[in-house]
C-alpha cells in the first residue's frame, strides 16, 4: 500500500505544536521536546548569569564603597572650608575704654554711668567695625548701629555683661505679603565693668542646612565673645 511521506513542519508550527496551542494536521511531522537538550541550554544559561554575577557584583560593591567614600570626602572637605570661612567671620576684636572707669570712690549714680559709657564705647567700636568690614567686601554695607540687649541667660548685675546685638543692611518694606523690617547681621558682645575692656565678634548662626548635624559639629564663638575671661 502507497504511504505520502510526512510534511515537516516548520519551526514556528513545531514551538506551536510544543505548547498545545496549535495542532498539527494529519501527516505534518512534530518532532519531540528535546528536553535533554533544554536541560543542558538551562545549565549553560545558569553557569553564564552565575559568572557574570560573580564578576559584577564585588564592581558593584567597589563602585558602592568607592562613591561613598568620595562623598564622605567632599563633605568632609565642605564642613573644613565652612568652618575656615565661619572661624574667621567670629573672630574677636578686642578694645578698652579705661579712660572712662570711674575714680576711687565714685558715687553709685556715677559708676552706673561709666558703666553705661563703656556699653556704648564698645557699641560704637563694633559699628566702626563693621562699617570696614563692609568697606573691604567681607560683609554687606550695614546702615545703622547696633541695637543691644542683655543676652538671655546671661547675667544682669556684676563686673561683666554679654549683649546680643543686630545691624541692619537692607530694609525690608510693609508690603501685603511680609512685615516692615532688616535684614542684616547678628553680632556678639562682652563687656568687662572690673577692667573697662570689652570685646565684640560678629555671629553666624548654626545653618539650617544638613551640613552641620550638631551643635558639637559647628563653629562656636571665640572665648571672649562666650562669657567672663
Amino acid at each position: 500500500m502507497y504511504r505520502a511521506p510526512e510534511e515537516k513542519a516548520n519551526p514556528l508550527e513545531i514551538l506551536g505544536a510544543w505548547l498545545h496551542v496549535w495542532t498539527p494536521p494529519r501527516g505534518v511531522e512534530i518532532p519531540p521536546v528535546p528536553w535533554r537538550k533544554l536541560a543542558i541550554a538551562t545549565g549553560i544559561g545558569a553557569l553564564i548569569v552565575g559568572i557574570a554575577l560573580a564578576i559584577l557584583v564585588p564592581r558593584i560593591d567597589s563602585s558602592k564603597q568607592q562613591n561613598a567614600a568620595e562623598e564622605a570626602a567632599f563633605r568632609a572637605k565642605v564642613r573644613k572650608e565652612s568652618n575656615a570661612r565661619i572661624t574667621r567671620a567670629q573672630r574677636a576684636t578686642l578694645g578698652d575704654a579705661k579712660a572712662l572707669m570711674p575714680a576711687a570712690g565714685a558715687t553709685g549714680a556715677e559708676v552706673e554711668a561709666a558703666k553705661g559709657k563703656l556699653d556704648a564705647a564698645m557699641e560704637a567700636a563694633m559699628y566702626s567695625g563693621a562699617q570696614a568690614r563692609g568697606a573691604s567686601g567681607e560683609i554687606k554695607p550695614v546702615t545703622a548701629p547696633p541695637e543691644c540687649e542683655r543676652a538671655p541667660g546671661t547675667p544682669t548685675t556684676g563686673d561683666y555683661a554679654v549683649f546680643n546685638c543686630f545691624m541692619p543692611t537692607t530694609e525690608i518694606k510693609r508690603s501685603d505679603r511680609n512685615l516692615a523690617g532688616n535684614l542684616g547681621y547678628p553680632f556678639r558682645g562682652v563687656v568687662h565693668y572690673d577692667t573697662f575692656t570689652y570685646a565684640w565678634c560678629r555671629s553666624e548662626p548654626i545653618p539650617g542646612e544638613k551640613l552641620v548635624v550638631d551643635g558639637e559639629a559647628a563653629v562656636q564663638l571665640p572665648a571672649p565673645c562666650q562669657r567672663k575671661q
